[in-house]
């Protein structure tokens, strides 16, 4: 059998064992084994298991991930995310639909620390949802405004997203944290104008009356704000201006968040159980994350010995398909993915096909990590079956699934915007690199 054919197969193989449920790390690395046995031989194969099992788990540059997972964890557990949407309610006193945006608000503060779509969306919800429901909130605006925010956790530095993206293409992790920056601030931005305009639509009467917070004068206001918003303000501070003032390295800078958010959890006297909680989800995520990097790792062997990207680069010039009409597709691939697919193994599965495709039709590798993301973070959100739809579901048990799925669709609209003036004006993405 032709190599080229056996790696058309064993990228088929992954997609359906993936959708069929199994792990992606596993599927991957089954599905590298088999094919690069059916390439080379069966013994060069189990080499390359071992040799790429070493690496990637005695890797300096991957021990920056538990770190930050550490951090996000911590900190999830330390009732941040209450005090930031208190503080939220502050800052979006007297708004048409103000509580709404102070979930966002929230969310987009919390995502910076957290770094995870799913875990904003999901404590989010369990933190903002029961405030909504007791000032007869419209569901549909409440809810689709919660899934939504949380999907700002994959952009705003630090994303484990970016973290991961930057360093299976060999690019640098502070320039992908600075590229997210203006994207994750103009999705944000967005949000808010979409809930202004929604609360013309939903009852805007309710929205207007659930904004109004315990009495308190102007200043008083702007002081318990910074109160509330200071601990993880002041955290993202420290770890990133750390990073960008070159007083430490990025797995550096993880073992100072992870130190801090130690800190501050125990300040904050959070239960032992919690405590021992935190940990013990960081191990299980990065072990989750590391299968993946070594399933990628063995699976890149078929991709090179097949010659498999080569080919499919070679295919596209030929054909005569445009730079625009080769990332188009890649972008529908990637929503239509997103359905099914958490974005991490999104991330790892696709990229090391991909990258090749990109770099070849001329296009900036930072500026591409970017928009694979907000396009895997669209994913998330578009019904019937993004991942972040079924974590509000799951903290709102109550809740019927077609409520969410109808409240998050204008902020599905609102996130193609974003991606079609991304793609329209990519110095948005690369300004704050330098790399224009």
């Amino acid at each position: 059998m032709a190599p080229l054919l056996i790696g058309y197969i064993s990228v088929f193989a992954v997609f359906v064992a993936v959708l069929l449920g199994a792990p992606v790390g596993l599927a991957m690395i089954g599905a590298g084994i088999a094919g690069f046995s059916a390439i080379v031989s069966f013994a060069p194969a189990l080499n390359v298991l071992k040799t790429a099992t070493f690496e990637t788990i005695t890797s300096y540059s991957f021990t920056l991930i538990p770190l930050f997972l550490l951090m996000g964890n911590l900190i999830s557990r330390s009732g941040v995310a209450a005090d930031l949407f208190r503080g939220a309610l502050l800052l979006t006193h007297g708004w048409s639909g103000g509580l709404a945006a102070a979930g966002v608000t929230a969310s987009a503060v919390f995502s910076t620390v957290s770094g995870s779509s799913l875990a904003t969306a999901s404590t989010m919800t369990r933190v903002a949802l029961p405030e909504m429901r007791a000032h007869g909130y419209d569901l549909r605006l409440a809810t689709g405004s919660l899934a939504a925010g949380g999907t700002l956790g994959i952009l705003i530095p630090p994303s484990i997203a970016l973290m991961l993206y930057a360093l299976i293409t060999e690019q640098s992790v502070g320039e992908m944290f600075l590229a997210g920056i203006l994207p994750g601030g103009l999705a944000y931005v967005l949000y808010l104008l979409t809930i202004l305009i929604m609360a013309q639509v939903w009852k805007p009467d309710t929205a207007a009356s659930a904004t109004e917070p315990p009495h308190v004068t102007e200043p008083g206001r702007r002081v318990e704000t910074l109160r509330l918003f200071a601990p993880s303000l002041l955290l993202f501070g420290l770890v990133m201006g750390g990073l960008y003032g070159n007083l430490f390295t990025p797995t550096e800078a993880g073992g100072v968040g992870a130190a801090l958010s130690l800190l501050y959890a125990l300040k904050r006297r959070i239960p032992r159980k919690e405590l021992v909680a935190a940990f013990v989800e960081t191990v299980i995520t990065t072990g989750s994350i590391f299968l993946i990097l070594i399933g990628a790792e063995v699976f890149g062997f078929v991709l090179t010995t097949s010659q498999l990207s080569s080919a499919l680069v070679d295919f596209l010039t030929q054909n005569g398909f445009s730079p625009w009409q080769v990332m188009a597709g890649i972008l529908v691939f990637y929503v239509v993915l997103g359905c099914f697919m958490e974005s991490l193994a999104m991330i790892l599965l696709t990229v090391p096909i991909f990258f090749p495709v990109i770099l070849a039709n001329g296009y900036d590798p930072v500026w591409f990590g970017i928009i694979a993301v907000v396009t895997v973070e669209l994913g998330l959100i578009t019904p019937p079956v993004g991942m972040n739809l079924f974590m509000v579901k799951s903290a709102a048990r109550r809740m019927r699934f077609e409520t969410i799925m109808v409240g998050v669709l204008p902020f599905v609209l609102s996130d193609l915007l974003r991606l079609a003036i991304l793609l329209a004006f990519p110095g948005i993405s690369l300004l704050l690199t330098g790399r224009l």
